[in-house]
């Protein structure tokens, strides 16, 4: 089963990646919701998403996938960690499928991850959107299907 990390921290938007999560489990994929630390991470929304595993327990080579959510506070916190970014690079670099909603964006940059391949163009697996765009979601489980997008891939990594 293909592995999905979930990267969360204090103040993420917690209703689309706890749908996500459970888009991801329907179609036998194995989501984890991934922080700096153990504990709960409360959502903007006022629940609380429980970090299922950190970046320091799980390096990033054991997952197939990794998702980078909305939420400015939640995004400031993730971007100040270090671990973090290296995770986000490691997925990059190992031509990894990757989702980036809404402000995530600014963790993408932050990671100094391009937008796009270096022929230029657009990268299959890299899929930046909306949270909650059904669209979007349809479009990151077509690129988790094909599991790597090597068209990515450069020599030295460009990240």
């Amino acid at each position: 089963a293909m592995r999905v990390a979930l990267l969360v921290a204090e103040g993420v938007d917690g209703q689309v990646l706890t749908a996500l999560a459970d888009r991801l489990t329907a179609a036998g994929a194995v989501p984890r919701f991934v922080g700096s630390r153990f504990g709960p991470a409360p959502s903007v929304q006022g629940n609380a998403i429980e970090v299922d595993v950190t970046v320091e327990a799980m390096p990033s080579v054991l997952y197939d996938a990794v998702v980078v959510p909305d939420g400015k506070d939640a995004v400031g916190r993730l971007s100040a960690d270090g671990r973090v970014l290296e995770f986000l690079k490691d997925q990059y670099r190992h031509c990894k499928p990757i989702l980036v909603l809404g402000g995530g964006t600014d963790l993408l940059a932050r990671a100094g991850i391009p937008r796009e391949l270096p022929a230029g163009g657009p990268d299959p697996g890299l899929v930046i959107g909306k949270p909650g765009d059904g669209a979007v979601t349809e479009a990151f489980m077509a690129a988790l299907a094909k599991h790597r997008h090597f068209e990515r891939e450069t020599d030295p990594p460009r990240v």
